[in-house]
């Protein structure tokens, strides 16, 4: 029994770490996720950008073709001479001015969008970086982390495999079948006449035989082979040791 309960302990502590390395790759998967999803909003915000600053330098050469325009109309006011088409000329120069006003008026509010939109794509690319690095440092971490619970792992694996051999082929069979079933856990200690796996009391008899330990038990609950938790010598160092 004692090396029962080492061997499941050693399962125990081996199944504990399969698992946080299984979570190792889902940890650097989540930080790439949040990577690429960062690089995304950066990337949008260039592009916005770049889309706004286009529009920009569209309304600064609609604003030259204007001006182009005001010069061409005084040039010909100073030509015309009837009062008729001085009026129109005039007019024509009032439109025009206009014009200019309105598309300077927006290349205005353009450059006002372009220095805010420009201080957010350097804070963006700020943070951007800077989760770079932690990412890469943080994979780095997982990654070592990952080899150093392998080794242990691998070192574990030997230990189990000691115990195997001290354990004879049918008891190891009958405690891997109710382990595969049980969710990793064949053996549960009683206390009190109460199994601590299902938590349900074992009946008087069959505690008492528990006690005196003259043959292997189980729960008749839950099936897990069950031993007394009180008993002085599962309380010492393991057997390994």
């Amino acid at each position: 029994m004692k090396l029962l309960i080492d061997l499941q302990a050693c399962d125990t502590e081996m199944g504990d770490l399969q698992n946080r390395i299984a979570e190792g790759p889902l940890k650097i998967k989540e930080l790439e996720k949040r990577l690429a999803e960062m690089d995304e909003e950066y990337e949008a915000a260039e592009k916005q950008l770049e889309d706004l600053g286009r529009e920009k330098r569209g309304i600064e050469k609609d604003i030259e073709a204007v001006e182009s325009q005001i010069g061409k109309a005084n040039t010909k006011l100073s030509n015309i001479k009837s009062n008729k088409e001085y009026k129109a000329a005039l007019k024509e120069i009032d439109d025009l001015t206009r014009e200019k006003s309105r598309l300077e008026d927006k290349a205005i509010e353009f450059m006002e969008q372009l220095d805010s939109l420009s201080e957010q794509c350097r804070a963006k690319k700020e943070e951007r970086e800077r989760f770079h690095e932690e990412v890469n440092q943080e994979k780095k971490h997982i990654l070592q982390e990952m080899s150093t619970m392998d080794k242990a792992l691998q070192s574990l694996s030997r230990k189990r495999g000691k115990f195997c051999k001290k354990v004879s082929d049918d008891l190891l069979k009958r405690y891997d079948f109710i382990r595969e079933r049980k969710a990793g856990l064949a053996l549960s200690p009683v206390f009190n006449g109460v199994c601590q796996a299902c938590h349900m009391e074992i009946p008087p008899q069959r505690y008492n035989e528990l006690i005196r330990g003259e043959s292997l038990l189980d729960c008749p609950n839950c099936h897990r082979i069950i031993y007394w938790g009180d008993n002085e010598q599962f309380k010492e160092k393991s057997a390994e040791e």
